[in-house]
C-alpha cells in the first residue's frame, strides 16, 4: 500500500513537470490571439492525459510540432492506465465528482462542436467509464445542439441522425442476429401504417390534402383519385379510407402479377378451363343476382370464381368495399381452399383471404375472401338477418344436398329481395343445375367443362379377373376385433328389412350373368356380400398396387371411422403393407384435428407409397396432387331416421352415381389414374342418379329450434319453401314442436 502511495506521488510531480513543459511548447505553437482558444482546450487534453491531435484539428505546418507534443504529453496518462484499473480511476472521480464532470463535458463540447463542424463524419463512439457516468449531461449537451445520443451498454454513442434501440457492432458480448423481415410482412405493415396516417389526417380536418399525399413504398405506380370522380359515394372519413385502402389494394395486386413469381402463376391459372369463361361469368354475376354454375371435375371453379370477382373489384378501385363468403361443406375443404387461394394470390394466410370453420379460424380486418363452412354462415345469418357489409355469397358443392346447404338457400332466397345489391353464384360439381336455375326464377346457368386427366374405372369382375382373388362366404366378412364382436357377428345374421337401393341392387346381381368372365370370377361373384364393406378385399388390391402398379399415392374411401380404424389395424399387421419403410398410412375424418387432416396433403419420401383412408369429405373441393389410384368401397353414412328408437342414426348406404364419380375423379386431378369400384357395374348402373337430399330422409325435429331462432313465422311455411319440400305430414309433424 506504501508502495502505491509513493508511485502515485511521484507520477504527480513527473506529471507537473511534463505539463509545464508542454505548456511552453503550446505557447509557441498557438502564439496568434485567434489561437488562444484552442491553446487553453489543449491545456485541458494534457491534463486528463488525452490526444490532442485526434480531438482538434491543425494546419499542416504544424502537425510535425503536435506530433511531438502527442508523444510527450500521453506519457503519464499511458503509465497511469498500466498500473490501476478502471474501478479504481471510478473511486477517484466519486471523490471529486465536479472537478472532473465539468471537465469531461467540457471536453465533449469541444468533440461535439468538431462533429457538427466535419461534413464527413457521423457519430462520435467513447468506451471512457466517465461518459458512461456523465451521460445524462452528455445526452442534455447534445440535444441543445441539435444531436442524438444513445448508449448500448458500455459504449456512448452521439450521432447526427436519429440512433436505432440496439446497434449489433457495438455489441461485444452477443451480438444479435439481423432480423430480416419478410416482404409479405413489410407490405402489411407499411399498409396499416399509411392507413393509420390517412385516417389521421382526415380526422383532423385535412382530407382536402389527401389528394396531394405520397403513395408507400411498395406501390408500382402513382395512384391518382381523380381516375374515377364518382368514388366518393359520400363525405364521410370512413368513405374516404376505404378508397386509399382500394388503391394500395390494386397497386399491391398489380405488383405482384408483375413480379416473377406471380406470372408463374398466372400461367398457371390461364391454363385451368375456368379461365376461358371468366369475363362471361364476370358479365352474368354483375347483370343477375343469382347465378348457377356447373363445373365438372378439375375446372377450378372453387378457387378460380372467388378470385376472379375480387380481382375485378381490385382493380376497379371497390377492393376495400368487396367482401366475398364462400362456403364449403366440410371444414377441411375451407382450410384447403383458402390456403390454395392465399398462394395464388401471394399473400399469407389471414391478409386478403382467410377461413373460418368451427373452433378455428385465420382472418383479418383487411380479409375481403372469406372460406367458411355452411354452419358458420348460419350462425351468421342468426344475428345478421341482412348480411350487412356482404356484397357476394357463393355455396359450394351445392349438389350434395346436405341439411345446412338446402336450410343456407332457403334463408338466402328469403334474403335477396331486402338486398338487391347482393349476388348469390351457386356453384355444382354434377350437370343438375336445372332444378336450382328453376328454384331462383329461372336463374342464368354456365356449365365451365372439366379437365381431368384419363381415368380407367375397374369394377368388381375386372379386380378379380386381374388380382386372382376369390371371394368365400368367409372371407368377406369385416373383422371388428373383440371389443365390437357383436358388429362382426352382424354381418352373419340375415337382414329383416330391405331398403329401395338394397332391393334394386340385389335385382341387378341376379339379371346379370356375367359370361364374359372366367369361371373362378364368377364363382365369387356368386358369394359376393353387398352388405359388407370388404376389408380383405381391399387388402388384396392394395397388395397388388404395390406390387405390381406404377408408383403413386392410393385413396381409399370407407364408411366411417370404425371402419377406417379396423382396416388400419388390420393392414399395419400385414407384412407388406404395415412396412413404413415401404407404405405411408394415413387417415382422414371430419372428427380429427386440422392439422392432422391436412397430412395428407404432404407428399411421401422416396420410394415409399402413400395410402390415404377416408370417407366422403376426400370427394369434393379438395386435391391430393400424387394420387394416382382410388379404391371406391361404394358406401358412405348417412343421416337415417330409426323408427324403433326415435332417433336419428348414422348407418351405411350405397352411394350415387354421380358421387361416384366425383371419387373417380380424384385420381385424375394431375395425372392419369386408375380407379377401382369393389362393386360390379350392374351394381353401379342401378345406383341413384344424385343423391337424395337429407331434407327428406331424415327427421326435421333438428331444424325445429334453428327455424325458431330465425324468427321467420310458421316452421311449416319456412319448410314448404325448400328446394324440394319434405312430406306435408312430416312439416305437420314438426309444427308441433
Amino acid at each position: 500500500m506504501h508502495s502505491r502511495v509513493g508511485f502515485l506521488l511521484a507520477c504527480t510531480k513527473r506529471r507537473s513537470s511534463y505539463f509545464s513543459t508542454c505548456s511552453a511548447l503550446l505557447s509557441n505553437l498557438f502564439s496568434s490571439n485567434s489561437n488562444r482558444n484552442i491553446f487553453a482546450a489543449c491545456q485541458r487534453q494534457i491534463l486528463i492525459g488525452s490526444d490532442v491531435s485526434k480531438v482538434y484539428y491543425l494546419p499542416d505546418s504544424n502537425f510535425r510540432w503536435l506530433g511531438q507534443l502527442r508523444g510527450f504529453c500521453r506519457y503519464p496518462a499511458t503509465a497511469a492506465l498500466e498500473q490501476f484499473s478502471d474501478d479504481e480511476y471510478e473511486c477517484d472521480y466519486e471523490n471529486h465528482p465536479a472537478s472532473s464532470s465539468v471537465a469531461n463535458i467540457d471536453e465533449w463540447k469541444w468533440k461535439l462542436s468538431l462533429l457538427l463542424r466535419n461534413k464527413k463524419d457521423r457519430e462520435v463512439v467513447s468506451r471512457d467509464k466517465r461518459d458512461r457516468r456523465d451521460y445524462e449531461q452528455i445526452c442534455n449537451l447534445a440535444k441543445r445542439m441539435g444531436l442524438y445520443s444513445e448508449i448500448y451498454g458500455k459504449v456512448v454513442v452521439v450521432s447526427k441522425v436519429p440512433l436505432p434501440n440496439y446497434r449489433p457492432d457495438l455489441d461485444d458480448k452477443r451480438p444479435q442476429r439481423e432480423v430480416v423481415i419478410p416482404l409479405s410482412l413489410q407490405r402489411r405493415v407499411e399498409g396499416l401504417l399509411q392507413e393509420h396516417i390517412d385516417r389521421t389526417q382526415l380526422i383532423s380536418g385535412k382530407a382536402e390534402n389527401i389528394l396531394d399525399g405520397t403513395n408507400s413504398s411498395d406501390m408500382v405506380e402513382d395512384a391518382n383519385l381523380d381516375e374515377n370522380p364518382d368514388s366518393f359515394l359520400d363525405g364521410s372519413v370512413m368513405e374516404k379510407v376505404l378508397q386509399r385502402r382500394s388503391l394500395r389494394m390494386r397497386n399491391m395486386q398489380r405488383a405482384w402479377q408483375e413480379s416473377p413469381d406471380g406470372n408463374k402463376m398466372l400461367e398457371f391459372r390461364k391454363s385451368l378451363p375456368a379461365f376461358k369463361e371468366k369475363e362471361r361469368l364476370l358479365q352474368a354475376i354483375a347483370r343477375n343476382q343469382v347465378v348457377v354454375i356447373s363445373g365438372e371435375t378439375g375446372c377450378g371453379k372453387t378457387t378460380q370464381l372467388p378470385q376472379y370477382i375480387l380481382e375485378s373489384e381490385i382493380e376497379s378501385g371497390r377492393g376495400a368495399f368487396c367482401s366475398i363468403i364462400c362456403t364449403q361443406p366440410r371444414r377441411i375443404s375451407a382450410l384447403a381452399v383458402a390456403e390454395r387461394v392465399a398462394t395464388e394470390r401471394g399473400e399469407p394466410l389471414g391478409d386478403s383471404v382467410g377461413y373460418k370453420v368451427r373452433l378455428e379460424g385465420v382472418k383479418g380486418k383487411n380479409t375481403h375472401l372469406l372460406f367458411c363452412t355452411s354452419g358458420i354462415l348460419l350462425r351468421r345469418l342468426l344475428s345478421d338477418r341482412n348480411l350487412d357489409g356482404i356484397t357476394h355469397v357463393f355455396v359450394d358443392e351445392i349438389h350434395e344436398r346436405g341439411m345446412n346447404e338446402d336450410f343456407l338457400l332457403i334463408v338466402l332466397k328469403d334474403l335477396l329481395p331486402r338486398r338487391p345489391d347482393l349476388r348469390l353464384i351457386l356453384m355444382s360439381a354434377t350437370l343438375n343445375a336445372e332444378l336450382f336455375s328453376s328454384y331462383f326464377g329461372g336463374a342464368p346457368m354456365i356449365h365451365i367443362p372439366g379437365f381431368t386427366y384419363p381415368v380407367r374405372a375397374h369394377f368388381l369382375e375386372d379386380l378379380l379377373e386381374i388380382t386372382g382373388y376369390k371371394l368365400t362366404s368367409f372371407n368377406q366378412i369385416d373383422d371388428y376385433g373383440q371389443e365390437k364382436m357383436w358388429k362382426t357377428q352382424k354381418q352373419l345374421a340375415p337382414r329383416k328389412k330391405k331398403n329401395q337401393i338394397t332391393a334394386l341392387v340385389e335385382d341387378a346381381l341376379n339379371k346379370s350373368n356375367f359370361e364374359s368372365y372366367s369361371a373362378r370370377a364368377r364363382d365369387s361373384l356368386a358369394c359376393w356380400a353387398p352388405d359388407c364393406i370388404g376389408f380383405n378385399l381391399i387388402e388384396a388390391v392394395l397388395c397388388h398396387i404395390c406390387r405390381k402398379e406404377r408408383p403413386g399415392a392410393v385413396l381409399v374411401f370407407m364408411t366411417g371411422w370404425e371402419d377406417i380404424s379396423c382396416l388400419r389395424d388390420q393392414l399395419k399387421a400385414h407384412p407388406l403393407l404395415g412396412d413404413p419403410n415401404r407404405v405411408l398410412l394415413l387417415t382422414c375424418h371430419g372428427s380429427m384435428a386440422t392439422s392432422e387432416q391436412k397430412l395428407i396433403f404432404e407428399k411421401a419420401p422416396q420410394n415409399v407409397r402413400k395410402i390415404v383412408l377416408a370417407t366422403n369429405m376426400a370427394e369434393a373441393s379438395i386435391t391430393i396432387n400424387d394420387v394416382v389410384f382410388v379404391v371406391d368401397c361404394g358406401k358412405a353414412k348417412e343421416t337415417t331416421y330409426d323408427a324403433l328408437n326415435n332417433t336419428p342414426c348414422l348407418l351405411p348406404s350405397w352411394i350415387s352415381q354421380a358421387s361416384a364419380r366425383q371419387r373417380r375423379g380424384r385420381a385424375g386431378r394431375v395425372q392419369p389414374g386408375e380407379c377401382y369400384h369393389l362393386y360390379p357395374r350392374c351394381v353401379y348402373e342401378a345406383f341413384a342418379e344424385y343423391q337424395l337430399p337429407e331434407l327428406l330422409r331424415t327427421p326435421l325435429n333438428s331444424l325445429c329450434l334453428q327455424i325458431k331462432s330465425l324468427q321467420v313465422g310458421s316452421i311449416a311455411e319456412f319448410l314448404s319453401a325448400a328446394l324440394q319440400p319434405p312430406e306435408s305430414l312430416a312439416v305437420s309433424g314438426v309444427s308441433l314442436c
